[in-house]
């Protein structure tokens, strides 16, 4: 950690963007996680009709996006589903939650009913629709659970020594890897391949997938969330200061506590939006510009309580958030932004330390002990001045 006073913010945050690089780390992880990867996928494949509807998979994530910081101890892949003449489901909107869709297979079962080809997949196809042809979120990734469970009975719930285990989190099969001072998890996430035509947002899009995110409560729920990964790696990438900007902005949600309900999409939106405003030239400009006007941006939402999805702006991610929650994100964000606004202003030893403060942890900043730090931000109400580095 450079120590001598820096002559302005953008050395700082250059020198802070340095500390959050996770490439001396990633090399043991992403072999470990290759073979583990391909294992698994070679398994599951050996099962039906898992094998017919696999087709392929793709690293998702912030690892995926090469957003990851400090350690790459989580791993995001979406494996991609193709159903049988998938291009004949029917995409129908969900009008009750934005951004959801539900997969009617009507035409898909008339098509492949007497096809021998199909068979398995056919049987085991309309065990997981409701009445009316829907797919059921919950009958699919119980057949997925399933096969994922079996995968690691086969493995002895191990690879080379290293213990594994199997839990459903969300949308995904998470296999957690744990060994004494190495551990890493990997979301396998099923998304089900649609194409352009069967999209029910007016953008181009191209391929895209169907994601069963469960819905608290709803066990028969037919409700699968767009997903339109592809296209959006495609609107952050090659856009200069951009990444490393969205980076440091996910280093500062883990830093502070008061951002533990800030998700990481929630922040790669607020880029989503900026990146399709700006001309690809503003990502040019000194990171310590970018910073500050995303730490704006990221305050005008709170302050809104509207963040919208960008696929679909009837809906408003922070919906279910309380008011508690979102002031106690909205004090930090913009006592934080008045630190990095004052230091873009003048730099003196005080305001570097405590820019420092904002991005890293005391081991990154080089400062001895063994205290635990905690983190908080004050209120806007009980401090004008400053986040409060304890």
């Amino acid at each position: 950690m450079v120590l001598e006073l820096q002559p302005n913010l953008e050395s700082v945050l250059i020198s802070v963007n340095k500390h959050i690089n996770i490439d001396n780390a990633r090399q043991r992880y992403a072999n470990h996680f290759e073979v583990l990867k391909h294992i698994i996928f070679k398994k599951l494949r050996e099962f039906q009709p898992f094998g017919s509807l696999f087709n392929g998979y793709q690293m998702g994530g912030s690892y995926g996006d090469n957003l990851k910081v400090t350690l790459p101890d989580e791993f995001d892949l979406v494996f991609h589903i193709a159903f049988p003449e998938y291009k004949l489901i029917n995409v129908v909107e969900d009008h009750h939650l934005p951004g959801n869709v539900h997969l009617d297979f009507t035409k898909v079962l008339k098509k492949i009913r007497n096809e021998k080809q199909h068979a398995v997949a056919y049987k085991r196809l309309i065990e997981w629709l409701n009445d009316q042809n829907f797919l059921i979120v919950e009958k699919m990734q119980a057949y997925f659970q399933s096969c994922f469970t079996r995968v690691m009975i086969e493995m002895q719930w191990s690879l080379d020594s290293v213990a594994l285990s199997y839990r459903r989190c969300g949308p995904a099969h998470t296999i957690d890897v744990n060994e004494e001072g190495f551990y890493y998890s990997v979301d396998f996430v099923p998304g089900i391949l649609l194409e352009q035509s069967q999209s029910i947002v007016p953008r181009h899009v191209g391929q895209w997938e169907a994601i069963p995110k469960p819905i608290c409560g709803a066990i028969r729920s037919t409700s699968f969330r767009s997903s339109f990964y592809r296209q959006e790696q495609a609107l952050i990438n090659d856009k200069y200061n951009l990444k490393n900007a969205l980076r440091m902005m996910k280093k500062f949600r883990d830093k502070n506590s008061n951002l533990s309900n800030m998700k990481s999409y929630f922040i790669k939106t607020l880029f989503l939006w900026k990146a399709k405003e700006e001309h690809q030239s503003y990502w040019r400009q000194p990171l310590s510009k970018i910073i500050v006007d995303m730490f704006r941006s990221l305050e005008t939402s709170l302050k809104m309580k509207k963040l919208l999805f960008f696929w679909d702006q009837r809906l408003n991610m922070y919906d279910r958030y309380t008011h508690i929650q979102l002031s106690e994100m909205l004090g930090c964000v913009a006592n934080s932004r008045k630190l990095l606004e004052r230091a873009a202003l003048s730099m003196d030893i005080f305001i570097q330390k405590k820019v420092y403060a904002l991005f890293l942890d005391r081991n990154e900043r080089g400062i001895p002990g063994t205290e635990p730090e905690t983190t908080y931000c004050i209120p806007p109400e009980k401090n004008e001045a400053r986040c409060t580095i304890l």
